[in-house]
């Protein structure tokens, strides 16, 4: 048995003690009120166990929440989550007493992003306890320092001497000195206890102390000894100034070297330390992401949801093999462009044009956006994809619209859209080729012209999961009138069914015209006539050009 499968087992029979002791937890429960304050930074994105730490803690968090006692009321309050350098980015995601699903539909929406506002976090802590008169307990699980320039510990001593006594005890996740040392420091002032988490293992424990001491009344384990220094005699010593390290890319065969760039940006500020088209570049200590551009005209530049930890002197090997790859059903060209976009804020955070090449992107859940032409089509939204951390990820695009028009038909319309079940149009075109379209029930509208047509209401129409669902534009009016013959003002085709009515004007043109029973009525000029009913009623078939002779 090798090292990694005992460390697997080890885990293992934590975890299922763990759930055992949960099994049997008292009906008693000291703390009634308990607040997760969960960090989801940049830095976030960093990697433990071989998967990012936003992904171990939320699978952590997800796994503890599912067996706490119904009696004790919890709440989720995060920061960071949803835009970069915004020290304002803090949220109650779910308040106190929530329903277990809802945490545990926030947990997984959850993504890491921006910056580390604890102090901000803190006191907005204190509004969540505001009303209550129980015991109150806060964890803080954050792997890094403060860095919107608060002060936490002096804010949680400021809190007591207001008489607002809130127990706060902290995990630190796989954290350096500096930052040990605040967190420390804040678990202190909060008269609570620092844990120490250098790995998934140490996280499910620490939380599962932390659980055992307020649902249980166990007492939480006592810090580490600090070993005392020594001190040594010596008539000289020597001071090495740190060095920078060294940030080298580890690409997946897929991805196409060398790109026009890459970036390293710090993790929590967002600021560029480090650009180049290499495969290696040199950088000073700290944790950073990378940006990413594949090409100068093809790409836009993307922020990648890998996170590198840099320490002086070491060469520090980055996976680059998250990415994705486009597949289309026969008959979709290459678009305009195409590209990912944040779920929550619809905002663009990659594009690529006109390839279908694989690409470089962040882990995540997004929006696909797919612009088929500059001019003639609509930016629609294809809906949201799962695109996998350290793989190349396939994504089939097979779904859509595709017409059947008669030969008398017009290759192109003013424009024709799609309308959901709440009538907002999802997309708009112009050429009648074959469209990808989301999932769904729509109404099909079409604008033959721009002037002398209004919108018809023409089918409502399914497009599968897979598949094209197809149209057929093939029923219609062709007007028989003398050489020379002024067009009428108006043609009213009124549905006899729905109400409906379609209008031509100022044109002999042949017009497309839906299904069903209609009347007809016409205006010969603006000013001297009226509109009068020719036919009373008429049926339009399908596949069928109907000539009226007027």
């Amino acid at each position: 048995m090798n090292m990694l499968s005992i460390r697997f087992n080890r885990f293992s029979a934590l975890v299922l003690w763990s759930l055992v002791i949960l099994l049997f937890i008292p009906v008693s429960v000291r703390a009634s009120e308990l607040l997760f304050i969960l960090d989801c930074s940049g830095s976030m994105w960093g990697r433990v166990d071989n998967q990012p730490k936003i992904n171990a803690a939320k699978s952590v968090l997800t796994e503890l929440l599912d067996q706490v006692p119904e009696e004790m009321e919890i709440g989720l309050l995060v920061y960071g989550h949803r835009r970069k350098k915004d020290c304002g980015d803090i949220e109650l995601v779910a308040g106190l007493g929530s329903p277990k699903e809802n945490l545990f539909a926030a947990l997984s929406r959850l993504n890491a992003k921006g910056k580390t506002p604890i102090e901000s976090a803190l006191i907005e802590t204190t509004e969540v306890f505001k009303s209550q008169n129980s015991e109150k307990t806060a964890i803080l699980i954050s792997d890094g320092i403060e860095t919107c320039g608060g002060d936490p510990c002096t804010t949680l001593d400021d809190l007591k001497k207001q008489g607002i006594n809130i127990t706060v005890h902290v995990v630190g996740f796989q954290v350096d000195t500096q930052a040990a040392a605040q967190l420390n420091c804040i678990a202190e002032k909060g008269d609570g206890r620092y844990f120490t988490a250098d790995s998934t293992e140490d996280l499910a424990k620490a939380l599962m102390d932390i659980k055992q001491n307020l649902v249980e009344q166990a007492p939480l384990p006592e810090p580490p000894a600090v070993e005392a220094i020594k001190a040594t005699s010596v008539k000289s010593k020597r001071l090495k100034l740190k060095g920078p390290g060294t940030v080298t890319l580890s690409p997946a065969e897929w991805v196409s070297m060398p790109p026009k760039y890459w970036v390293l940006v710090d993790a929590e500020t967002g600021e560029p330390a480090a650009r180049t088209t290499g495969s290696s570049t040199k950088v000073k200590e700290g944790v950073y992401q990378i940006a990413w551009r594949q090409s100068e005209h093809k790409s836009t530049e993307a922020m990648l949801t890998v996170t590198v930890s840099v320490k002086s002197s070491e060469n520090k090997m980055v996976p680059v093999d998250t990415g994705i790859r486009i597949i289309l059903s026969d008959g979709i060209g290459n678009p305009k462009w195409w590209g990912l976009a944040d779920v929550e804020t619809d905002l663009p955070i990659l594009k690529i044009f006109g390839t279908l090449a694989p690409q470089v992107t962040p882990a995540g859940h997004y929006k696909i956006l797919w612009r088929q032409s500059e001019h003639g089509s609509d930016t629609i939204n294809l809906g949201t994809y799962n695109i996998d951390a350290g793989r190349l990820n396939d994504i089939i695009l097979d779904m859509g619209v595709n017409f059947q028009a008669a030969d008398w038909v017009p290759s192109s319309f003013y424009y024709y859209g799609l309308a959901d079940a709440s009538s907002t149009i999802i997309g708009k075109w112009k050429n009648l080729r074959p469209q990808l379209v989301p999932p769904g029930e729509y109404t099909l509208l079409i604008r033959p012209t721009e002037h002398h047509n209004n919108e018809i209401v023409w089918s409502k129409i399914t497009v599968p999961e897979h598949g094209f669902s197809r149209i057929s534009i093939d029923s219609g009016v062709q007007f028989i009138h003398a050489d020379g013959e002024k067009p009428p003002y108006r043609i009213f085709f009124t549905n006899l069914d729905s109400g409906e009515e379609i209008t031509a004007k100022n044109t002999w043109n042949t017009q497309i015209l839906p299904p069903g029973r209609y009347r007809l009525d016409w205006w010969e000029s603006e000013h001297q006539s009226k509109r009068q009913t020719l036919v009373d009623e008429f049926e339009m078939e399908a596949g069928m050009l109907l000539e009226l002779e007027l």
